[in-house]
């Protein structure tokens, strides 16, 4: 019993120490006024509401309504529950927090059998893969952004349908064609999409024509319109803890498409801890580190391209309480510094709920909602940064000409109350644009 005792002991005081360390690396000064740094003069401008036609004073309130910069999650369980009132609950977390929706184009499920693709809304119903026009319905309602994934991908359990020919010959007419259909029926409607999907984890036992990535890059670039972005998403978890400059397999990749005229328009890097040894190294301050994290973001944002950080599964482990809190705790201090950095244009939580991962990822409990789609800390922790503490609301009252306040990024709307009538008036606030709104009428 004693032995036993001493074991507890000891066993509280490790993790207590592992606990210590890991918030001594996130509350060390020069990382925490980096971070704030970033957000202040990346994320956030100054501008001015002018009152030309205004006599004495006037009560000013302005609202943030929707963000620049994005903040995503896939999409996959659109209308994929089995009773209406979870399906609601789930447009309605959707809706309060992000303003990008993943949209899922994996081939072996949008076209399970060949030449009958399942575009419309009332296509078969396909777990965790609801058909693109019903997703798109529900972007272009609710003001939300679409991201096509993916258009290529060697992977047999998700992408690769049944009936490809294992002829590689054969195979790349009908990715090009693939290509190109999709770009006739969406080009149009999503401007960002992953032409190719984890080209570093290929599968050699998998037919693919040769250069199949440079190939897919550059057939997209023939068939969709000037503006789309095309980018690349990979795998990169184990870049984003062993730094390697320049000579990281992914920044090698990209620099040998680019060279041979593949057109990548951003870099999507994934963040998922499909590992426990990875996931307790990081709760205990040995691995992902904050100064680790800037370097490989420093390292991919030399090309001047938007960085995603494109699929993200946070585990809550262990189970129960401690990590839940984990969790949360990992998932502010990652969206902070993700926010902060230059280079960083989306963030994407993959899957939203705990249970609807695919076989062998519900282990990691990696949604912000547990089973019953109520909250876990996580969600508090996301509600709080992307509503809250990321959104310029001011209350105040004016008896001049101006008003000048430094605001996030994103789309306003400001009223203003004179002797009892409220004026209503949008307007938004982007980098590199006029940093001035006129307001007449009042």
């Amino acid at each position: 019993m004693k032995k036993l005792l001493i074991g507890l002991m000891l066993s509280g005081f490790q993790t207590f120490a592992q606990t210590a360390r890991y918030d001594s690396l996130w509350r060390d000064p020069t990382v925490e006024k980096r971070i704030a740094d970033g957000i202040e003069q990346y994320r956030k401008g100054d501008f001015t509401l002018l009152f030309p036609d205004l006599k004495g004073k006037a009560e000013v309130e302005i609202q943030q309504v929707k963000h620049d910069f994005m903040f995503g999650s896939n999409i996959f369980m659109l209308k994929g529950f089995k009773t209406e009132a979870e399906n609601q609950r789930y447009e309605e977390v959707f809706k309060s927090l992000f303003n990008l929706a993943c949209v899922p184009f994996y081939w072996k499920t949008l076209e399970p059998e060949q030449g009958k693709p399942r575009f419309a809304v009332n296509s078969p119903a396909v777990y965790r893969r609801p058909p693109p026009d019903l997703v798109l319905d529900f972007c272009e309602k609710n003001g939300i952004t679409p991201k096509g994934h993916t258009l290529v991908w060697d992977n047999t359990d998700h992408a690769v349908p049944t009936w490809i020919p294992t002829d590689t010959a054969k195979i790349q007419p009908l990715i090009d064609a693939r290509i190109r259909e999709l770009a006739k029926r969406y080009g149009s409607k999503i401007k960002t999409w992953d032409v190719v999907n984890e080209v570093l984890k290929d599968h050699p036992h998998v037919p693919m024509p040769p250069e199949y990535p440079l190939k897919a890059f550059k057939t997209a670039q023939k068939h969709y319109p000037a503006d789309t972005r095309l980018f690349i998403n990979e795998v990169t978890t184990e870049s984003w803890q062993n730094y390697h400059r320049e000579y990281t397999p992914f920044k090698l990749l990209i620099d040998n498409l680019k060279y041979q005229g593949a057109n990548i328009g951003g870099i999507g890097l994934q963040f998922h801890f499909f590992s426990e040894p990875l996931h307790y190294n990081v709760v205990a301050g040995k691995a992902m580190a904050p100064s680790d994290m800037f370097r490989n973001l420093d390292v991919y944002g030399r090309y001047n391209l938007p960085v995603h950080v494109s699929e993200i599964t946070i585990p809550a482990l262990p189970t129960g309480p401690e990590g839940l809190e984990n969790q949360a705790r990992l998932t502010r201090n990652f969206y902070r510094l993700w926010f902060s950095h230059p280079a960083v244009e989306a963030i994407i939580w993959w899957n939203v709920a705990d249970g609807t991962a695919v076989a062998g990822e519900d282990k990691w409990r990696g949604g912000f909602l547990d089973e019953a789609l109520k909250p876990k800390p996580a969600f508090n922790v996301l509600d709080g940064l992307i509503n809250r503490e990321w959104k310029t609301n001011i209350k105040t009252e004016i008896s001049g000409k101006s008003y000048s306040f430094r605001g996030f990024y994103g789309e306003y709307v400001a009223k203003i109350t004179v002797n009892g009538k409220t004026t209503e008036r949008r307007f938004s606030i982007h980098k590199n644009q006029p940093k001035e709104f006129k307001v007449t009428g009042l």
